[in-house]
Protein backbone atom coordinates (compact mmCIF):
# COMPACT_ATOMS: atom_id res chain seq x y z
CA UNK A 1 0.00 0.00 0.00
CA UNK A 2 1.66 4.09 -0.74
CA UNK A 3 2.30 5.78 1.81
CA UNK A 4 0.02 8.04 0.74
CA UNK A 5 -2.90 8.92 -2.00
CA UNK A 6 -1.30 11.97 -3.12
CA UNK A 7 1.53 13.73 -3.09
CA UNK A 8 2.05 17.13 -3.57
CA UNK A 9 5.76 18.22 -4.28
CA UNK A 10 5.35 22.57 -3.96
CA UNK A 11 3.49 23.80 -1.12
CA UNK A 12 2.95 27.68 -3.26
CA UNK A 13 -1.11 28.65 -4.32
CA UNK A 14 -1.32 25.43 -6.78
CA UNK A 15 -0.08 22.99 -4.68
CA UNK A 16 -1.46 24.31 -1.53
CA UNK A 17 -4.75 24.61 -3.10
CA UNK A 18 -4.74 20.58 -4.47
CA UNK A 19 -3.92 19.80 -0.53
CA UNK A 20 -6.42 21.20 0.78
CA UNK A 21 -9.25 19.97 -0.63
CA UNK A 22 -7.69 16.50 -1.26
CA UNK A 23 -7.32 16.56 2.51
CA UNK A 24 -10.90 17.66 3.30
CA UNK A 25 -12.11 15.04 1.00
CA UNK A 26 -10.42 12.01 2.92
CA UNK A 27 -7.33 11.37 0.90
CA UNK A 28 -4.08 10.60 2.74
CA UNK A 29 -2.16 13.75 1.59
CA UNK A 30 1.70 14.49 1.99
CA UNK A 31 2.54 17.83 1.20
CA UNK A 32 6.67 18.61 0.31
CA UNK A 33 7.42 21.89 0.98
CA UNK A 34 11.17 23.25 -0.43
CA UNK A 35 12.42 25.70 2.16
CA UNK A 36 12.36 29.33 0.18
CA UNK A 37 14.34 32.46 0.42
CA UNK A 38 12.17 34.48 1.91
CA UNK A 39 14.22 37.93 1.99
CA UNK A 40 13.58 37.51 -1.86
CA UNK A 41 10.17 36.65 -1.71
CA UNK A 42 8.13 38.82 -4.41
CA UNK A 43 4.91 41.14 -4.22
CA UNK A 44 1.73 40.26 -6.81
CA UNK A 45 -1.48 41.43 -7.96
CA UNK A 46 -4.39 38.90 -7.19
CA UNK A 47 -6.92 40.12 -9.59
CA UNK A 48 -10.92 40.38 -8.27
CA UNK A 49 -11.71 37.33 -9.94
CA UNK A 50 -10.02 35.42 -8.03
CA UNK A 51 -12.28 35.42 -5.02
CA UNK A 52 -14.24 32.57 -7.29
CA UNK A 53 -11.22 30.12 -7.31
CA UNK A 54 -10.41 31.15 -3.22
CA UNK A 55 -14.32 30.53 -2.51
CA UNK A 56 -14.33 27.03 -4.11
CA UNK A 57 -10.99 26.05 -2.49
CA UNK A 58 -12.33 27.23 1.35
CA UNK A 59 -9.83 29.55 1.65
CA UNK A 60 -11.65 33.19 0.75
CA UNK A 61 -12.46 33.87 4.36
CA UNK A 62 -8.65 33.60 5.66
CA UNK A 63 -7.27 35.22 3.08
CA UNK A 64 -10.07 38.64 3.77
CA UNK A 65 -9.17 38.23 7.28
CA UNK A 66 -5.61 38.14 6.78
CA UNK A 67 -5.68 42.32 5.75
CA UNK A 68 -3.68 42.25 2.55
CA UNK A 69 -4.11 45.61 1.45
CA UNK A 70 -6.76 46.26 -1.88
CA UNK A 71 -5.88 46.27 -5.08
CA UNK A 72 -7.79 49.28 -6.47
CA UNK A 73 -6.45 49.25 -9.97
CA UNK A 74 -4.30 49.97 -12.34
CA UNK A 75 -1.88 53.12 -13.44
CA UNK A 76 -0.34 52.22 -17.41
CA UNK A 77 1.78 53.88 -19.39
CA UNK A 78 1.82 52.15 -22.34
CA UNK A 79 3.34 53.55 -24.82
CA UNK A 80 7.18 53.86 -24.75
CA UNK A 81 7.10 56.83 -27.43
CA UNK A 82 5.20 58.88 -25.58
CA UNK A 83 5.96 58.31 -21.68
CA UNK A 84 4.72 61.89 -20.50
CA UNK A 85 1.42 61.09 -21.77
CA UNK A 86 -1.41 60.73 -18.86
CA UNK A 87 -1.27 57.85 -17.47
CA UNK A 88 -4.55 54.83 -18.73
CA UNK A 89 -6.31 54.43 -15.46
CA UNK A 90 -8.05 50.61 -14.99
CA UNK A 91 -10.00 50.64 -12.53
CA UNK A 92 -12.29 47.63 -10.78
CA UNK A 93 -16.09 47.77 -10.87
CA UNK A 94 -17.36 50.15 -7.49
CA UNK A 95 -16.82 48.01 -4.62
CA UNK A 96 -14.44 45.20 -6.28
CA UNK A 97 -10.89 44.57 -5.19
CA UNK A 98 -8.45 42.46 -5.49
CA UNK A 99 -5.47 41.99 -3.24
CA UNK A 100 -1.83 43.22 -2.97
CA UNK A 101 -0.09 40.40 -1.48
CA UNK A 102 3.82 39.67 -0.61
CA UNK A 103 4.32 36.01 -1.17
CA UNK A 104 6.02 34.58 1.17
CA UNK A 105 3.10 35.89 3.79
CA UNK A 106 0.76 34.72 1.66
CA UNK A 107 2.11 30.98 1.01
CA UNK A 108 2.14 31.01 4.61
CA UNK A 109 -1.19 31.23 4.71
CA UNK A 110 -1.96 28.81 2.20
CA UNK A 111 0.24 26.19 3.57
CA UNK A 112 -1.95 27.01 6.77
CA UNK A 113 -4.90 26.25 5.45
CA UNK A 114 -3.61 22.98 3.44
CA UNK A 115 -2.49 21.61 7.17
CA UNK A 116 -5.66 22.77 8.53
CA UNK A 117 -7.59 20.15 6.41
CA UNK A 118 -5.29 17.30 7.38
CA UNK A 119 -2.63 17.58 4.72
CA UNK A 120 0.64 16.22 6.46
CA UNK A 121 3.56 19.62 5.61
CA UNK A 122 7.19 18.49 5.43
CA UNK A 123 9.52 20.93 4.94
CA UNK A 124 12.31 19.31 3.07
CA UNK A 125 13.52 18.49 -0.46
CA UNK A 126 11.59 16.07 -2.93
CA UNK A 127 14.22 14.66 -5.55
CA UNK A 128 14.51 11.51 -7.48
CA UNK A 129 10.47 11.41 -8.23
CA UNK A 130 9.77 8.44 -10.53
CA UNK A 131 5.99 8.47 -12.05
CA UNK A 132 4.93 6.09 -14.44
CA UNK A 133 5.67 6.71 -17.89
CA UNK A 134 7.91 9.58 -17.37
CA UNK A 135 11.92 10.18 -17.65
CA UNK A 136 14.43 8.01 -18.97
CA UNK A 137 12.89 4.66 -17.78
CA UNK A 138 9.97 5.03 -19.74
CA UNK A 139 6.71 2.58 -18.74
CA UNK A 140 9.09 0.39 -16.19
CA UNK A 141 7.89 3.42 -14.12
CA UNK A 142 4.95 2.17 -12.23
CA UNK A 143 4.79 2.99 -8.80
CA UNK A 144 4.75 6.32 -8.14
CA UNK A 145 7.62 7.58 -5.60
CA UNK A 146 10.00 10.35 -4.55
CA UNK A 147 12.81 10.62 -2.24
CA UNK A 148 12.13 13.10 0.33
CA UNK A 149 15.19 14.75 2.32
CA UNK A 150 14.17 16.27 5.90
CA UNK A 151 15.21 16.83 9.45
CA UNK A 152 18.49 15.11 8.35
CA UNK A 153 17.31 11.99 6.79
CA UNK A 154 16.21 10.95 3.63
CA UNK A 155 12.99 8.85 3.21
CA UNK A 156 11.49 7.17 -0.22
CA UNK A 157 7.53 8.02 -0.05
CA UNK A 158 5.10 6.13 -1.92
CA UNK A 159 1.69 7.56 -4.01
CA UNK A 160 -1.14 6.53 -5.55
CA UNK A 161 -0.89 10.17 -7.58
CA UNK A 162 2.21 12.64 -7.78
CA UNK A 163 1.07 16.53 -8.20
CA UNK A 164 3.96 18.13 -9.34
CA UNK A 165 3.32 21.41 -7.68
CA UNK A 166 7.08 23.05 -7.49
CA UNK A 167 6.68 25.70 -10.13
CA UNK A 168 9.71 26.50 -12.10
CA UNK A 169 11.34 23.50 -10.77
CA UNK A 170 9.53 21.40 -12.09
CA UNK A 171 10.40 18.09 -10.61
CA UNK A 172 8.63 16.08 -12.44
CA UNK A 173 8.12 18.36 -15.46
CA UNK A 174 11.92 18.53 -16.35
CA UNK A 175 11.88 15.04 -17.40
CA UNK A 176 11.35 15.51 -20.82
CA UNK A 177 7.89 17.19 -20.44
CA UNK A 178 8.78 20.80 -20.60
CA UNK A 179 9.09 22.75 -23.31
CA UNK A 180 11.12 25.87 -23.40
CA UNK A 181 9.59 29.19 -25.47
CA UNK A 182 11.46 29.82 -28.27
CA UNK A 183 10.96 33.16 -29.40
CA UNK A 184 12.19 35.25 -26.38
CA UNK A 185 13.65 35.47 -23.07
CA UNK A 186 13.13 37.41 -19.97
CA UNK A 187 14.60 38.03 -16.70
CA UNK A 188 12.71 40.03 -13.92
CA UNK A 189 15.12 42.12 -11.50
CA UNK A 190 13.05 42.96 -8.16
CA UNK A 191 14.44 45.70 -5.62
CA UNK A 192 12.35 46.81 -2.53
CA UNK A 193 11.91 51.04 -2.15
CA UNK A 194 11.46 53.03 1.08
CA UNK A 195 10.46 56.85 0.74
CA UNK A 196 13.01 58.90 2.22
CA UNK A 197 10.74 60.68 4.48
CA UNK A 198 7.12 62.08 4.48
CA UNK A 199 7.56 65.27 3.24
CA UNK A 200 4.59 66.69 1.01
CA UNK A 201 6.70 66.43 -2.22
CA UNK A 202 7.47 62.46 -0.99
CA UNK A 203 3.53 62.22 -0.27
CA UNK A 204 2.60 63.38 -3.23
CA UNK A 205 4.58 60.80 -5.19
CA UNK A 206 4.27 58.22 -2.63
CA UNK A 207 0.00 58.96 -1.47
CA UNK A 208 -1.16 57.65 1.44
CA UNK A 209 -3.71 54.97 1.01
CA UNK A 210 -2.80 54.59 -2.44
CA UNK A 211 -2.46 50.81 -3.64
CA UNK A 212 -2.80 50.96 -7.37
CA UNK A 213 -0.57 48.97 -9.56
CA UNK A 214 2.15 50.86 -11.17
CA UNK A 215 2.82 49.61 -15.25
CA UNK A 216 5.14 51.13 -17.39
CA UNK A 217 6.69 50.12 -20.66
CA UNK A 218 9.78 51.56 -22.27
CA UNK A 219 11.40 50.83 -25.86
CA UNK A 220 13.28 47.61 -24.55
CA UNK A 221 11.25 46.70 -21.73
CA UNK A 222 9.07 47.02 -18.85
CA UNK A 223 8.28 47.49 -15.24
CA UNK A 224 5.73 47.11 -12.51
CA UNK A 225 5.45 48.42 -8.97
CA UNK A 226 3.53 46.99 -6.33
CA UNK A 227 2.58 48.30 -2.84
CA UNK A 228 3.52 46.63 0.27
CA UNK A 229 1.56 47.34 4.21
CA UNK A 230 5.18 48.16 4.99
CA UNK A 231 4.84 51.40 3.03
CA UNK A 232 7.46 50.03 0.63
CA UNK A 233 6.83 49.54 -3.06
CA UNK A 234 7.72 46.49 -5.03
CA UNK A 235 9.55 47.56 -7.80
CA UNK A 236 10.41 45.31 -10.78
CA UNK A 237 12.48 45.60 -13.94
CA UNK A 238 11.75 43.16 -17.13
CA UNK A 239 14.59 42.86 -19.45
CA UNK A 240 15.89 40.44 -22.09
CA UNK A 241 19.02 39.54 -20.59
CA UNK A 242 20.32 39.08 -24.16
CA UNK A 243 19.41 42.81 -25.43
CA UNK A 244 21.02 44.25 -22.14
CA UNK A 245 24.41 44.52 -20.37
CA UNK A 246 23.68 41.47 -18.53
CA UNK A 247 24.88 39.67 -20.99
CA UNK A 248 28.08 41.45 -21.16
CA UNK A 249 28.36 40.44 -17.61
CA UNK A 250 27.74 43.62 -15.33
CA UNK A 251 26.18 44.03 -12.01
CA UNK A 252 22.55 43.13 -11.76
CA UNK A 253 22.50 46.57 -9.62
CA UNK A 254 23.67 48.60 -12.65
CA UNK A 255 21.72 47.01 -15.06
CA UNK A 256 18.47 46.81 -13.09
CA UNK A 257 18.84 51.03 -12.03
CA UNK A 258 19.49 51.21 -15.66
CA UNK A 259 16.57 49.52 -17.29
CA UNK A 260 14.16 52.00 -14.27
CA UNK A 261 15.91 54.89 -15.82
CA UNK A 262 14.81 54.46 -18.80
CA UNK A 263 11.30 54.45 -17.60
CA UNK A 264 10.26 57.83 -17.16
CA UNK A 265 6.58 57.51 -15.73
CA UNK A 266 8.18 55.83 -12.57
CA UNK A 267 11.05 58.44 -11.82
CA UNK A 268 8.46 60.64 -10.11
CA UNK A 269 8.18 57.56 -7.40
CA UNK A 270 11.33 56.59 -7.18
CA UNK A 271 13.35 60.21 -7.22
CA UNK A 272 12.10 60.74 -3.51
CA UNK A 273 12.93 56.96 -2.51
CA UNK A 274 15.93 54.37 -1.66
CA UNK A 275 16.41 51.15 -2.96
CA UNK A 276 16.02 49.33 0.70
CA UNK A 277 16.56 45.89 -0.56
CA UNK A 278 17.62 44.05 -4.05
CA UNK A 279 17.76 44.01 -6.91
CA UNK A 280 17.90 39.95 -7.02
CA UNK A 281 16.62 38.34 -10.27
CA UNK A 282 13.99 35.71 -11.14
CA UNK A 283 13.86 34.15 -14.10
CA UNK A 284 10.78 34.89 -16.41
CA UNK A 285 11.19 32.77 -19.33
CA UNK A 286 7.80 31.25 -20.60
CA UNK A 287 7.42 27.25 -20.87
CA UNK A 288 4.47 25.05 -21.57
CA UNK A 289 4.35 21.51 -21.55
CA UNK A 290 4.29 18.40 -24.17
CA UNK A 291 2.00 16.41 -21.62
CA UNK A 292 0.55 18.19 -18.15
CA UNK A 293 -0.73 14.44 -17.35
CA UNK A 294 -0.57 10.82 -17.25
CA UNK A 295 -1.34 7.71 -15.27
CA UNK A 296 -0.15 8.85 -11.45
CA UNK A 297 0.35 12.52 -12.18
CA UNK A 298 -0.43 16.13 -12.95
CA UNK A 299 1.47 19.10 -13.96
CA UNK A 300 0.41 21.67 -11.93
CA UNK A 301 0.46 25.70 -12.02
CA UNK A 302 3.84 26.74 -13.04
CA UNK A 303 5.23 23.47 -13.05
CA UNK A 304 3.41 23.12 -16.04
CA UNK A 305 3.44 26.63 -17.62
CA UNK A 306 4.55 29.69 -16.73
CA UNK A 307 2.75 32.80 -18.52
CA UNK A 308 3.79 36.32 -19.18
CA UNK A 309 3.53 38.73 -16.02
CA UNK A 310 2.01 40.72 -18.23
CA UNK A 311 -1.38 39.07 -17.71
CA UNK A 312 -1.38 39.43 -14.19
CA UNK A 313 -3.00 36.02 -13.75
CA UNK A 314 -0.41 34.04 -12.58
CA UNK A 315 -1.66 33.69 -8.61
CA UNK A 316 -5.04 33.19 -9.62
CA UNK A 317 -3.79 30.87 -12.96
CA UNK A 318 -2.25 28.77 -9.65
CA UNK A 319 -4.79 28.63 -7.73
CA UNK A 320 -7.22 27.65 -10.58
CA UNK A 321 -4.90 24.84 -11.94
CA UNK A 322 -4.46 23.72 -8.18
CA UNK A 323 -8.54 23.74 -7.50
CA UNK A 324 -9.46 21.76 -11.01
CA UNK A 325 -6.10 19.09 -9.97
CA UNK A 326 -7.59 18.15 -6.90
CA UNK A 327 -10.74 17.34 -8.86
CA UNK A 328 -9.12 15.54 -11.36
CA UNK A 329 -7.21 13.48 -8.79
CA UNK A 330 -10.33 12.49 -6.49
CA UNK A 331 -11.65 11.38 -9.77
CA UNK A 332 -8.88 8.99 -10.71
CA UNK A 333 -8.86 7.68 -7.26
CA UNK A 334 -12.13 7.12 -6.49
CA UNK A 335 -13.79 6.45 -10.29
CA UNK A 336 -11.03 4.43 -11.75
CA UNK A 337 -13.46 4.11 -15.07
CA UNK A 338 -12.70 7.83 -15.82
CA UNK A 339 -9.15 8.54 -14.85
CA UNK A 340 -8.41 8.59 -18.30
CA UNK A 341 -10.68 10.70 -19.05
CA UNK A 342 -10.51 13.08 -16.32
CA UNK A 343 -6.78 13.39 -17.08
CA UNK A 344 -7.43 13.93 -20.84
CA UNK A 345 -10.12 16.97 -19.27
CA UNK A 346 -6.83 18.62 -17.12
CA UNK A 347 -4.71 18.42 -20.56
CA UNK A 348 -6.89 20.33 -22.27
CA UNK A 349 -7.65 23.29 -19.99
CA UNK A 350 -4.52 23.87 -18.90
CA UNK A 351 -3.34 24.34 -22.55
CA UNK A 352 -6.26 25.98 -22.66
CA UNK A 353 -5.34 28.54 -20.23
CA UNK A 354 -1.83 29.00 -21.06
CA UNK A 355 -2.95 29.95 -25.30
CA UNK A 356 -4.91 32.36 -24.02
CA UNK A 357 -2.34 34.16 -21.37
CA UNK A 358 -0.06 34.12 -24.35
CA UNK A 359 -2.74 35.78 -26.36
CA UNK A 360 -3.53 38.26 -23.95
CA UNK A 361 0.31 39.33 -23.90
CA UNK A 362 1.03 39.06 -27.34
CA UNK A 363 -1.61 41.71 -27.57
CA UNK A 364 -0.35 44.09 -25.21
CA UNK A 365 2.85 43.70 -27.05
CA UNK A 366 1.31 44.49 -30.15
CA UNK A 367 0.96 47.65 -28.76
CA UNK A 368 4.03 48.86 -27.71
CA UNK A 369 5.47 47.30 -30.61
CA UNK A 370 3.21 49.75 -33.22
CA UNK A 371 5.06 53.03 -31.16
CA UNK A 372 8.75 51.49 -30.45
CA UNK A 373 9.04 49.22 -33.44
CA UNK A 374 11.90 47.81 -30.40
CA UNK A 375 13.13 43.85 -31.31
CA UNK A 376 11.66 43.71 -27.59
CA UNK A 377 8.54 44.22 -28.47
CA UNK A 378 8.09 42.75 -31.87
CA UNK A 379 9.18 39.31 -30.90
CA UNK A 380 6.55 39.39 -28.18
CA UNK A 381 3.93 40.48 -30.42
CA UNK A 382 4.31 37.66 -33.11
CA UNK A 383 5.32 34.85 -30.87
CA UNK A 384 2.95 31.89 -30.81
CA UNK A 385 4.57 28.89 -29.98
CA UNK A 386 1.70 27.27 -28.72
CA UNK A 387 -0.97 26.80 -31.45
CA UNK A 388 -4.66 27.92 -30.44
CA UNK A 389 -6.88 26.14 -27.84
CA UNK A 390 -10.34 26.97 -28.74
CA UNK A 391 -12.23 24.30 -26.60
CA UNK A 392 -14.50 26.51 -24.87
CA UNK A 393 -16.44 29.55 -26.27
CA UNK A 394 -15.68 33.04 -24.94
CA UNK A 395 -18.95 35.24 -24.94
CA UNK A 396 -16.88 38.12 -25.53
CA UNK A 397 -15.65 37.19 -28.78
CA UNK A 398 -19.09 35.85 -29.92
CA UNK A 399 -20.69 39.39 -28.75
CA UNK A 400 -18.35 40.85 -31.76
CA UNK A 401 -19.39 38.52 -34.35
CA UNK A 402 -21.02 39.61 -36.84
CA UNK A 403 -22.87 36.32 -37.68
CA UNK A 404 -24.11 36.48 -33.77
CA UNK A 405 -25.09 40.05 -34.03
CA UNK A 406 -26.88 39.53 -37.05
CA UNK A 407 -29.08 36.92 -35.92
CA UNK A 408 -29.83 38.62 -32.67
CA UNK A 409 -31.12 41.75 -34.16
CA UNK A 410 -33.29 39.25 -37.18
CA UNK A 411 -34.22 37.37 -33.77
CA UNK A 412 -35.95 41.06 -32.24
CA UNK A 413 -37.91 41.79 -35.33
CA UNK A 414 -39.40 38.63 -35.86
CA UNK A 415 -43.26 38.58 -34.49
CA UNK A 416 -42.71 34.68 -33.90
CA UNK A 417 -40.36 31.87 -34.82
CA UNK A 418 -40.48 28.76 -35.67
CA UNK A 419 -37.06 26.24 -35.12
CA UNK A 420 -35.64 23.10 -36.35
CA UNK A 421 -32.15 21.41 -34.92
CA UNK A 422 -29.83 21.92 -37.69
CA UNK A 423 -28.77 19.19 -39.58
CA UNK A 424 -24.93 19.11 -38.22
CA UNK A 425 -26.43 19.52 -34.71
CA UNK A 426 -24.74 16.60 -32.72
CA UNK A 427 -24.70 15.88 -28.63
CA UNK A 428 -22.09 13.91 -27.35
CA UNK A 429 -21.01 12.73 -24.03
CA UNK A 430 -17.87 15.20 -22.97
CA UNK A 431 -15.91 15.27 -19.31
CA UNK A 432 -16.69 18.28 -17.20
CA UNK A 433 -16.83 19.12 -13.72
CA UNK A 434 -19.67 18.40 -11.45
CA UNK A 435 -19.00 18.89 -7.77
CA UNK A 436 -15.58 17.55 -6.74
CA UNK A 437 -15.65 15.03 -9.52
CA UNK A 438 -15.40 14.97 -13.37
CA UNK A 439 -18.28 13.14 -15.20
CA UNK A 440 -19.20 12.52 -18.93
CA UNK A 441 -22.22 14.75 -19.67
CA UNK A 442 -23.31 15.85 -22.73
CA UNK A 443 -21.97 18.87 -24.95
CA UNK A 444 -23.05 19.93 -28.24
CA UNK A 445 -20.98 19.55 -31.45
CA UNK A 446 -21.11 21.89 -34.15
CA UNK A 447 -18.69 22.97 -36.61
CA UNK A 448 -18.37 25.75 -35.17
CA UNK A 449 -17.35 24.04 -32.06
CA UNK A 450 -15.61 20.69 -32.68
CA UNK A 451 -14.81 20.40 -28.88
CA UNK A 452 -18.23 20.38 -27.58
CA UNK A 453 -19.51 23.17 -25.18
CA UNK A 454 -22.44 22.79 -23.23
CA UNK A 455 -22.96 26.35 -21.64
CA UNK A 456 -22.57 30.29 -22.77
CA UNK A 457 -23.51 32.95 -19.86
CA UNK A 458 -25.08 29.89 -17.73
CA UNK A 459 -27.76 28.95 -20.57
CA UNK A 460 -27.77 25.10 -21.02
CA UNK A 461 -26.70 25.00 -25.00
CA UNK A 462 -28.20 21.39 -24.66
CA UNK A 463 -31.38 21.73 -23.41
CA UNK A 464 -32.17 25.35 -25.49
CA UNK A 465 -31.74 23.01 -28.34
CA UNK A 466 -34.23 20.26 -27.51
CA UNK A 467 -36.64 23.08 -26.49
CA UNK A 468 -36.67 25.41 -28.81
CA UNK A 469 -38.64 23.52 -32.03
CA UNK A 470 -40.96 23.12 -29.87
CA UNK A 471 -42.17 26.51 -29.20
CA UNK A 472 -43.31 29.18 -31.63
CA UNK A 473 -43.00 32.04 -29.22
CA UNK A 474 -39.62 33.03 -27.42
CA UNK A 475 -41.70 34.29 -24.66
CA UNK A 476 -43.03 30.93 -24.16
CA UNK A 477 -39.37 29.23 -24.96
CA UNK A 478 -37.89 31.25 -22.12
CA UNK A 479 -40.40 30.48 -19.49
CA UNK A 480 -40.37 26.55 -20.80
CA UNK A 481 -36.72 27.07 -20.04
CA UNK A 482 -36.87 28.72 -16.96
CA UNK A 483 -39.18 25.75 -15.47
CA UNK A 484 -36.06 23.28 -15.90
CA UNK A 485 -33.08 25.83 -15.25
CA UNK A 486 -34.72 28.25 -13.01
CA UNK A 487 -34.74 32.47 -14.21
CA UNK A 488 -32.43 33.17 -16.72
CA UNK A 489 -31.32 36.86 -18.00
CA UNK A 490 -33.00 37.89 -21.27
CA UNK A 491 -30.09 39.21 -22.50
CA UNK A 492 -27.79 35.94 -21.88
CA UNK A 493 -30.85 34.32 -22.88
CA UNK A 494 -31.32 35.95 -26.25
CA UNK A 495 -27.51 36.00 -26.48
CA UNK A 496 -27.12 32.37 -26.47
CA UNK A 497 -30.61 31.61 -28.69
CA UNK A 498 -29.02 34.30 -31.21
CA UNK A 499 -25.39 32.36 -31.15
CA UNK A 500 -27.46 29.08 -32.03
CA UNK A 501 -28.83 30.48 -34.75
CA UNK A 502 -25.27 32.07 -36.02
CA UNK A 503 -23.75 28.57 -35.73
CA UNK A 504 -25.91 26.06 -37.28
CA UNK A 505 -27.42 24.55 -33.93
CA UNK A 506 -30.88 25.97 -34.41
CA UNK A 507 -32.48 26.75 -37.94
CA UNK A 508 -35.48 28.34 -38.93
CA UNK A 509 -38.40 26.39 -40.40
Amino acid sequence: MPDCDVLVIGAGPAGCGAARLLAAWGHRVIVVDRPADEARALAESIPPSARKVLGALGMLTAIEDAGFPPWQGTLVWWSPVTPDAEPRAESFPAGVTGYQVVRRVFDRTLRALAVESGATLVRGLARDVVVPGVGPAGPGRDTPHAVVAADGGTRTVSASFVLDCSGRAGVVARQGLRRAESSHHTVALVGVWRPHDDSAATRAAWPPGDTRTLVAAAADGWAWSVPTPAGTRYVTAMVDPKRTALARGRASREVYLEALAGIRPLQPLLRPATLERGPWGADAALYSADRFAGPGYLLVGDAGCFIDPLSSFGVKKALASGWLAAIVTHTALVRPALRDEALAFFERRERQVYASARAQAAAFAGEAAADSGHPFWLVRAGATDDPAFDDDVDAATLGRDREVVAAFEDLRRRPSVRFRTGTATRVGPRAAVRGREIVMDDHLFLPAWPGGVRYLRGVDLVSLVRLAPAHADVGDLIEAFAREHGPVALPDFLGALATLVAKGGLAYE
